[in-house]
């Protein structure tokens, strides 16, 4: 007979171990020395498959990193309808550190006003099928994917619906620093060590928000030493008080617990369990001492002004008012203007083969270029990350073309001014290669795009086993 009831049941493959979570109050636990992202033979996996068959478990939720499942949005700086996958691939490619497999790569397009986000979900398909092919053998049917971002996400926001940082342990050394807002991940970020630098990563909030995020969670008890230019509003969290908190074990980590609480549940009054940090407080007293400070201030300055203003009409009267009236004298070469004529470039061919290519850690930069090369006719534009490091912008043309760089020079002036050579290879597959250097926002080019919030992950791997992947809301 099964010690555990048959309720949602959670398997969270790490390294070096797999644990296993029953939604029941108490045996909700249980722990394997396996690791399920290398293969197993049947043998390595006889006690989990026991355990499976004797609980009769045919269904879970299993938790994933996310370095296994990665998600990122992308900008166009306009509305579309569609895009092709490999441009999709193109842009996510720089981000990806593992090869891109296009049968693991999902995207939506999200209209939004004057721009469409592209919402992006990848997985590495390698290290998904070792782990479906070694459920498969333990008799399991089928199970959703969450990953460990998504799952923090959706049970912070029981309680805090706007825009954080949190930074979650993944083991001593080890850390997943999240930014999310109402249940959404919007990035992620794995991190090492005991001194964490997350200043780049709080710019790019910058670029999702109105501002920087400055709201952080932290974990108590972890001596982390956080380092940033900007002012952050710390607040520690207590994984076993919110759980609790949530009408739950407080044994259940919060990755495990953003899987068994449900969407629609009741928000409680938590947010008094965690210790802020932060000199708020302060910050509303000394607001507070100030105020009759500067009502004072504002009814001297009012009464001296009326006093002055009596005054200086009581000695002048109005007849002693002069108002001189000045007209203008203009020669006639003034009164004409005459305009400075624009030189005209010849038109070229518009079906020139075009590469945009991102050599900034400033993502959607690519989009915003290849935009105005579609405004200007091209319709062969592909987009890319570039490894090199530049200074500024640069235009490769080959060598037989001949009046390009007068063209886009004149075409893309004030938008993307760049350095224009004619060193390209005739061998190449692009005739002209557009290559970004630098922030598009603080240069003369005009269009700079920004990542946009993911939605909770939600992946379908496609495999050959029995086990089926089931997208999480």
């Amino acid at each position: 007979m099964s010690i555990f009831s048959k309720g949602k049941v959670v398997v969270w493959p790490k390294s070096q171990s797999l644990e296993i979570y029953h939604d029941k109050k108490e045996n909700n636990t249980l722990s394997f020395d396996i690791n399920l992202w290398t293969p197993q033979n049947d043998t390595d996996l006889q006690p989990f498959s026991l355990y499976v068959q004797q609980n009769g478990i045919e269904s879970c939720v299993v938790l994933v990193p996310d370095d296994v499942v990665y998600t990122r949005s992308f900008i166009y700086d306009t509305q579309i309808s569609q895009i092709d996958k490999k441009e999709v691939i193109g842009l996510a490619e720089g981000f990806i550190k593992f090869k891109i497999d296009p049968s693991s790569l999902e995207y939506k397009l999200v209209p939004d006003t004057n721009k469409t986000v592209i919402q992006t979900t990848i997985y590495d398909k390698s290290k998904v099928d070792i782990l479906i092919s070694n459920l498969e053998k333990t008799g399991i049917k089928s199970c959703s994917v969450k990953t460990i971002s998504s799952s923090i996400s959706n049970a912070i926001s029981t309680f805090f619906d706007k825009e954080y940082f949190i930074l979650y342990p993944l083991n001593n050394s080890e850390y997943t620093l999240i930014l999310s807002k109402a249940g959404s991940v919007y990035l992620t970020s794995n991190l090492k060590g005991s001194s964490l630098d997350i200043q780049k990563i709080i710019n790019y909030s910058n670029l999702y928000f109105s501002g920087p995020t400055t709201k952080i969670y932290l974990p108590q008890n972890k001596e982390i030493e956080i380092s940033s230019t900007t002012e952050l509003e710390k607040t520690q969290y207590n994984e076993s008080q919110i759980s609790q908190n949530l009408g739950k074990p407080s044994n259940f980590p919060l990755p495990v617990l953003g899987v068994m609480i449900s969407q629609s549940e009741t928000k409680p009054a938590i947010i008094t369990q965690v210790k802020d940090i932060s000199s708020g407080k302060n910050k509303m007293e000394n607001k507070k001492n100030v105020l009759p400070i500067i009502a004072v201030f504002v009814v001297t300055a009012a009464a001296a002004a009326i006093i002055i203003y009596f005054i200086l009409n009581r000695n002048i009267s109005p007849q002693e008012t002069v108002v001189a009236e000045v007209t203008p004298t203009l020669t006639q070469s003034e009164m004409i203007p005459t305009e400075t004529p624009i030189p005209t470039v010849a038109e070229i061919s518009k079906k020139l083969k075009l590469q945009v290519l991102n050599a900034t850690s400033i993502s959607g930069q690519a989009a915003t270029v290849k935009e105005m090369l579609t405004k200007l006719g091209f319709t062969d534009v592909t987009v890319g990350n570039s490894k090199e490091t530049l200074s500024g912008n640069e235009v490769r043309i080959k060598t037989s073309l001949e009046g390009v760089k007068e063209y886009f020079g004149q075409n893309l002036s004030g938008k993307f001014d760049a350095e224009y050579s004619s060193e390209l290879k005739d061998s190449s597959n692009y005739d002209v290669i557009f290559v970004i250097g630098v922030d598009l926002s603080t240069s003369t080019a005009s269009g700079e795009t920004s990542p946009t919030p993911t939605e909770k992950v939600s992946v379908t791997p496609t495999t050959k086993a029995s086990v089926t992947i089931t997208p999480t809301p």
